[in-house]
């Protein structure tokens, strides 16, 4: 609130200051309802000044009402949550028991590792026939390949 009041004061201090630097200038106001003439750019800035700073006065009231508002709502909220939350402790027993000391596992059974099946008898085999020997290969160049320049 202080830095918005400061803020406020100084654009009305600003405003005026420039109507007392231009104090000599006078001018008419015409309304519908009458008129005023030969009033003075101070007394217009003065004026200005103070509309402003009246109506920030009231936009800093209603948006500290708002924050107390909803600090006000937190608060209940939060209590709530005190309440039920100490409400739940006092369900659970103070101090746990402690749990039955588990028996044993049995030991586990290890089953015995299976045999292998002996493996049939292979019949004799014939020795490899020899493979002839291969024949050069032969690459067959093409004329679409353009010729490479040394470089």
């Amino acid at each position: 609130m202080r830095n918005a009041l400061i803020v406020l004061l100084a654009v009305a201090l600003v405003l005026v200051g420039l109507g007392a630097l231009n104090h000599s200038l006078a001018f008419d106001i015409d309304y519908v309802l009458g008129s005023w003439t030969g009033v003075s750019v101070f007394w217009v800035t003065a004026a200005i000044g103070a509309v402003l700073l009246l109506a920030g006065l009231v936009a800093i009231w209603f948006a500290r009402t708002s924050v107390v508002a909803a600090q006000r709502k937190l608060e209940a909220e939060l209590q709530s949550t005190y309440e039920r939350l100490r409400a739940a402790e006092a369900r659970v027993p103070a101090e746990p028991t402690p749990p039955a000391e588990p028996e044993a596992p049995p030991e586990p059974v290890v089953p015995p590792e299976p045999t292998p099946p002996p493996e049939p008898e292979k019949p004799p085999q014939a020795p490899p026939e020899p493979t002839p020997p291969a024949e050069p290969a032969t690459i067959a160049a093409t004329s679409e390949t353009p010729p490479t320049a040394p470089h």
